[in-house]
Formats: C-alpha cells, sequence, structure tokens
C-alpha cells in the first residue's frame, strides 16, 4: 500500500464484507474524543486556509504549511465526549516561540 495515496471511500477491505467507508464511520465518527477533536481541528484550519495538499503526518513537528509557514493546530473543548460532573472553561495557554505569529481563529460547530 503506498502511503502517499489517498484512500477512496469505496475501497473494499479484502477478506471482508466492508469498505473504508464502513471503518471510518465505525472508527472516527466521534469527533468530540480527544484526539479526533484534534485531527479534525486540523482539518477545518487547513480547508480554511486551503493548505490539505498532502496527507496529514501523524506526531510530525507541525500539522500544516501555510505559504511556507509551519502552522500547530491546537483545540480544546467545553464539551468532552465523556460525561463530566462539573464542566469547566476551556484554557489555552501558548508560550512564546521563536519567530511565530499568533492569531486566534474561533470556529463554531453546530
Amino acid at each position: 500500500m503506498n502511503n502517499d495515496i489517498p484512500l477512496k471511500s469505496e475501497t473494499p477491505i479484502l477478506g471482508t464484507d466492508h469498505t473504508i467507508l464502513d471503518f471510518w464511520q465505525w472508527g472516527f465518527s466521534k469527533i468530540l474524543t480527544n484526539n479526533l477533536r484534534g485531527i479534525f481541528a486540523e482539518f477545518l484550519i487547513g480547508t480554511a486556509l486551503g493548505c490539505l495538499n498532502q496527507l496529514r503526518v501523524e506526531w510530525d513537528a507541525f500539522d500544516l504549511v501555510y505559504k511556507g509557514m509551519k502552522i500547530e493546530v491546537k483545540s480544546s473543548a467545553y464539551i468532552q465526549a465523556w460525561h463530566k460532573e462539573n464542566i469547566q472553561t476551556s484554557v489555552l495557554v501558548l508560550g512564546q516561540k521563536k519567530n511565530m505569529i499568533m492569531k486566534q481563529i474561533n470556529i463554531a460547530l453546530p
């Protein structure tokens, strides 16, 4: 399998009667979970910037490249996928980085 070629949803999973879409729906539909929320945030920002021209690299030093700038996307959530007795306000604190341009982008999900 070539990891540089995006999978198609209709691709069959050999030895089963399922497709890649079935797997994606089964394993990746709960986007409020910590790991998928971050990946979803990367996808939304990449879509907004128009820089989803290469497949995502897990555990890379940065998430996206936009006009030569490396971007690290961070996300937090007021509502979690698991039950919480007390809902707390999310706070994201970023330290000063070398040559870092800080911008805040707010995206509301329905």
